[in-house]
């Protein structure tokens, strides 16, 4: 499982729907409650929180995709 935390540089509000407009054209399963959510694609599965500006995100991920490249694909999403 990877972990990792980020700063948001928007309201939440203005992340996520950014975010659900972006999952979507994707074909990404995101769903959320406006602090936390999850979200599905690809074998990658995960969950987030967000605590004021900081946002916490869990996965799981099959083992032939990297760490590195699952963050960055979500760090793009949520950035």
């Amino acid at each position: 499982m990877g972990t990792f935390c980020m700063k948001l540089n928007e309201k939440a509000a203005v992340v996520l729907k950014r975010a659900e407009e972006l999952a979507k054209s994707n074909g990404v399963r995101f769903q959320h409650n406006g602090r936390s959510g999850s979200f599905s694609h690809l074998g990658v599965k995960g969950a987030f929180t967000i605590n004021k500006n900081v946002v916490e995100v869990k996965y799981t991920k099959p083992v032939f995709i990297s760490e590195s490249m699952v963050e960055k694909q979500i760090k793009q999403i949520l950035g």
